[in-house]
């Protein structure tokens, strides 16, 4: 199986509101800078585990749906748009992906220009022909140059798990056992209905009924609609984070974030 989860992306039209909806519910994002498009530009927030948070919108004067990545998501600021998973070698990823019969596209060089001027450059590839499924990164630059320290918390982890919506589970749950063997989902209460996670897996699953979910299916596609981040205890994560009500996730707690921007999108779970 593939390793945990490298960062994930939540985009929306203004960068700077995704920034204080992060500063307001106790995450710490940092500026990252522009991607080399010239079309995006991002903030990190960096968890002790080295997974990060990225929040991305499209430059000054860009609109949305030109945007150099997921332009559908950034024009409908729909949060959750795409999921990382960290790998040594572009090329041997993409050649697996296409041994599993699926479309790709990349890998792709890309950078993106710090502040402090430093040019920060690695190769991605993506895969299937919507968001399910994670891309792929490598790093041609050090990862700490992408990569900024995290602010210690004896509470927080880092991301712990990706959920996606899907129309059809049982046929997603059939596209992430052929390209990453994952095995079969296990049903849990949890934050949505029909909700299932695959064990041993940074992924959960869910099938929507009408509501919300269907919505978002239809405006953006099958991807990422849920980030949880793992945190030690809830109560102790309460101290440092502002959290909506409990929620129960199989024999554990979990939260949203307490923002609008967040509210079923970006929450934490208690790691077992």
């Amino acid at each position: 199986m593939d390793r945990t989860i490298d960062h994930v992306a939540f985009g929306g039209t203004e960068l700077y509101e995704l920034r204080a909806a992060a500063n307001e519910v106790g995450l710490t994002p940092t500026y990252g800078g522009e991607h080399g498009t010239g079309t995006t530009h991002m903030a990190v927030v960096p968890f002790p585990d080295g997974s990060y948070l990225e929040l991305i919108a499209p430059t000054l004067g860009t609109d949305a749906e030109v945007a150099g990545f997921w332009p559908d998501y950034l024009a409908a600021d729909a949060g959750p748009a795409a999921w990382c998973l960290e790998t040594d070698d572009a090329a041997d990823s993409a050649k697996t992906a296409i041994d599993a019969g699926l479309p790709v596209d990349g890998p792709h060089e890309a950078s993106r220009a710090r502040p402090d001027g430093r040019l920060v450059e690695w190769d991605m590839c993506f895969e299937g022909t919507d968001q399910r499924l994670p891309f792929f990164i490598r790093d041609r630059t050090p990862r700490e140059y992408r990569v900024p320290s995290a602010v210690r918390n004896a509470a927080v982890r880092g991301l712990r798990t990706v959920v996606v919506a899907t129309a059809d589970r049982e046929a997603t749950a059939a596209l992430f056992a052929r390209r990453h063997r994952y095995p079969s989902p296990v049903d849990i209460n949890g934050p949505f209905s029909e909700f299932a996670v695959v064990p041993g897996t940074p992924l959960a699953l869910c099938e929507p009924g009408d509501g919300a979910l269907k919505e978002r299916i239809e405006e953006v596609g099958e991807g990422p609609c849920a980030f949880l981040v793992g945190v030690t205890d809830l109560d102790r994560a309460r101290n440092s984070l502002s959290l909506g009500p409990e929620i129960r996730y199989s024999d554990r707690r979990m939260a949203w974030f307490d923002h609008d921007l967040f509210d079923g999108r970006l929450g934490v779970v208690e790691l077992p």
